[in-house]
């Protein structure tokens, strides 16, 4: 079986560095990218089981950069995570086709199950 890919955007780049590390020791092929417009071009050219996506960044947000990642990859899950609350946000969010909308910092236990799930419900794995 092979390892579950996972796309890890945000600009925080000591987050993603941390992150990144944590998810390969649990068995994940991690690509960071540290803004929207790095993640389409990594979109638009490699195939992920999964994106781990930050609401806030500078230039392109995270909900603009799901509409453009669900427009060129649709069957691609992706995991809203940010520090900023927002039911608002939240709710555009899951319309707009993101699995969750998860608070920072969230138990790594449950982040790692849910990226789990998603990649497996992408027909990743094997």
């Amino acid at each position: 079986m092979r390892a579950f890919r996972i796309l890890v955007v945000d600009d925080e780049v000591e987050f993603t560095t941390f992150l990144a590390k944590v998810l390969r020791k649990r068995g994940f092929d991690v690509t960071v990218a540290n803004d929207g417009a790095g993640a389409l071009a990594r979109i638009g050219d490699e195939r992920f089981d999964a994106v781990l996506l930050d609401v806030k960044m500078p230039d392109l947000d995270g909900l603009a950069t799901l509409a453009r990642i669900k427009r060129t990859a649709p069957q691609t899950p992706v995991i809203l995570l940010t520090g900023h609350l927002s039911p608002t946000e939240e709710q555009d969010g899951l319309r707009r086709g993101a699995e969750a909308y998860l608070l920072k910092p969230h138990p790594l236990a449950d982040l790692v199950a849910r990226l789990e799930a998603a990649a497996r419900g992408h027909g990743a794995g094997g």
